[in-house]
C-alpha cells in the first residue's frame, strides 16, 4: 500500500532506508490505542484548532505542502515525533519536515471512500512489504524422435546394383576434388554503432538540518566539497561551541551546490532561539518555530523570510498564519477576511509573478477559504504606491490581483468564490512619503462582498 510513497519520501528527504521506517512508525502511532488511535489523532488536530485541515484529507490524495511542520508537530504530537525521531536516529525538525508531506497522503489512503478506520486491518504488514511475484512454472519440452525406418530385405541382385551405384559415386567424387573451389568472399562487416556515453547522474540537493534544543544543536547534512563543510563547521562552532555540536555533515562530489551556505553563515548569530528546528533542501526551506515563544516565532520568521526571500519557504510564522491557523469552525466570512489582510503577498519588482516564498502563505489561505460559509465571495484587491505611472500602476495592481486569484484557484479555492480588482493607487493605507508608507500601500486587501 505504501511502497511508492516510501520511495518518494526516501527521494525528496534523503532518509534511505528509514523512509520504510518512518512511514512504519507513522502507521503505528495511528493505530495505537494509547494515543487514542485514529480518533484520537483527529482530536488532537481538533484541539490545535486544524480539524477542517486534517478533514479534506479524509478519502482524498492530498497534494504537496498542506500541511507545515509545525502543523504536523501541533496536531501529532511533539511527544510522538520526537519518540519517532529517537528511533530513528535523526533530528525532530526532520520527522517534522517528513511527516508534515506524509501524513496527509496516509491519511487519504488510509481512508478510501471516507471510510475511518478503527482497529488495524488483518492485512496490516502486507501494506509496507510488496508481495513477491511468483515465478510461472515451467512446462517440460517432450522432444518426439522420428522411428527409423526399416530396411527390406531381397534378393542376391542388389548387391550387384549396390556396388555399381558405388562406383559411380566414387567417380563423381573424385572429379569434382580435382576442380578448383569457389571462394567465397566474406560478408561485409557489419558497421558498430558508436557507444553513446552514459548520461550523467543527477546531483543530489544540498542539505542541512538543525535543530537547537536547550542549547544543545544538532545538524546534518551534505555538500558537495571539503572547504564548504569546514566552512560551515566552523561557523557553527563559533556561534554554538563546539562542546554544544552533535551531528555530522558529510560530503559528496555528486552534490549540488549550496546557494544557501553564506546566507546561513551570516545568519548565525540571529539564530539562536533555543527550540529552533530548520532544514534546507536544495532552494527550499523548512522551518519549524513551534517551540519558541510567539513573539519570537515572529521574529524569527521574519528573519530566515528576509535572508532567503528567493527560496521556497515552508513553515513561516507571521500574524497571519497564527490567525489562519486560530480560526475556530463555524467560522464567519468577517473572521475570514480579517485574518486575511494580515498577510503579506509579495511579487517581483514591477511584475505580477508572485515570490517563491509567498506560496506557503497562499495554501494557507486558500485552505481556509476553502472552509467559508457556502455562497462567501470575497473580492482580491491589487493596491500600488504612488511610484511611476498612475495608469501603469492601476493595469499592474490589476495583474496582481489576477495572479492571486489564480494562484488561489490552483490550490483549490472554488471558482466564483475570489473577484480580482486593481485600484492602483487611489487608494492609499499610508503615506507615500516615507518608505515605510510605501510599503503599506503596496498590498493585496480582502473583502467580503457577499
Amino acid at each position: 500500500m505504501f511502497e511508492s510513497l516510501i520511495r518518494e519520501a526516501a527521494s525528496r528527504f534523503h532518509l534511505g532506508d528509514n523512509a520504510g521506517r518512518l512511514v512504519r512508525l507513522l502507521v503505528d502511532s495511528i493505530f495505537d490505542p494509547a494515543y487514542g488511535g485514529f480518533a484520537g489523532l483527529r482530536r488532537r488536530f481538533d484541539e490545535a484548532g486544524l480539524d477542517g485541515l486534517f478533514s479534506s484529507w479524509i478519502g482524498t490524495t492530498p497534494g504537496d505542502n498542506v500541511l507545515q511542520p509545525d502543523q504536523f508537530s501541533a496536531g501529532f504530537g511533539q511527544t510522538q515525533a520526537s519518540s519517532i525521531a529517537n528511533t530513528l536516529g535523526i533530528p525532530v525538525a526532520a520527522v517534522n519536515m517528513a511527516g508534515a508531506w506524509l501524513l496527509p497522503k496516509i491519511i487519504g489512503l488510509l481512508t478510501p471512500g471516507g471510510t475511518i478506520p478503527t482497529t488495524r486491518p488483518a492485512d496490516y504488514e502486507g501494506w509496507f512489504t510488496a508481495a513477491p511475484v511468483a515465478a510461472a512454472p515451467v512446462e517440460p519440452v517432450h522432444v518426439t524422435r522420428p522411428a527409423p525406418t526399416p530396411v527390406a530385405s531381397s534378393g542376391g541382385w542388389w548387391k550387384w546394383v549396390l556396388l555399381l551405384l558405388a562406383l559411380l559415386i566414387a567417380f563423381f567424387l573424385f572429379r569434382s576434388c580435382r576442380k578448383e573451389e569457389a571462394v567465397v568472399p566474406p560478408p561485409p562487416a557489419t558497421p558498430v554503432a558508436a557507444t553513446q556515453p552514459a548520461a550523467p547522474a543527477e546531483k543530489a540537493n544540498a542539505r542541512f538540518g538543525f535543530e537547537n534544543v536547550d542549547g544543545k544543536v544538532m545538524v546534518n547534512g551534505q555538500v558537495p566539497t571539503d572547504a564548504e563543510k569546514t566552512r560551515l563547521w566552523d561557523a557553527l562552532k563559533a556561534n554554538f561551541g563546539e562542546g554544544n555540536l552533535s551531528g555530522d555533515i558529510t560530503v559528496d562530489p555528486a552534490t549540488l551546490p549550496a546557494e544557501w551556505l553564506d546566507k546561513l553563515i551570516a545568519a548565525l548569530p540571529e539564530l539562536k532561539a533555543k527550540g529552533l528546528k530548520f532544514g534546507f533542501d536544495g532552494n527550499k526551506l523548512s522551518i519549524d518555530t513551534s517551540g519558541l515563544a510567539e513573539a519570537d516565532r515572529f521574529t524569527v520568521s521574519d528573519k530566515l523570510r528576509s535572508l532567503f526571500g528567493g527560496f521556497e519557504i515552508s513553515g513561516l510564522w507571521d500574524r497571519a498564519a497564527a490567525a489562519l491557523a486560530g480560526l475556530k469552525a463555524g467560522f464567519s466570512s468577517g473572521d475570514l477576511v480579517k485574518a486575511l489582510n494580515l498577510m503579506n503577498i509579495y511579487f517581483d519588482t514591477g511584475s505580477a509573478s508572485i515570490t517563491r516564498d509567498s506560496m506557503e502563505t497562499l495554501t494557507s489561505a486558500a485552505n481556509a477559504i476553502k472552509q467559508a460559509p457556502a455562497g462567501t465571495v470575497i473580492e482580491v484587491g491589487g493596491h500600488t504606491d504612488n511610484t511611476g505611472d498612475a495608469a501603469a500602476n492601476m493595469t499592474l495592481s490589476q495583474q496582481r490581483a489576477d495572479a492571486v486569484v489564480a494562484k488561489l484557484g490552483e490550490l483549490g479555492v472554488a471558482a466564483g468564490t475570489l473577484t480580482a480588482k486593481g485600484y492602483g493607487q487611489t487608494k492609499p493605507r499610508a503615506s507615500n512619503d516615507t518608505e515605510e508608507g510605501k510599503a503599506q500601500n503596496r498590498r493585496i486587501e480582502f473583502a467580503v462582498t457577499k
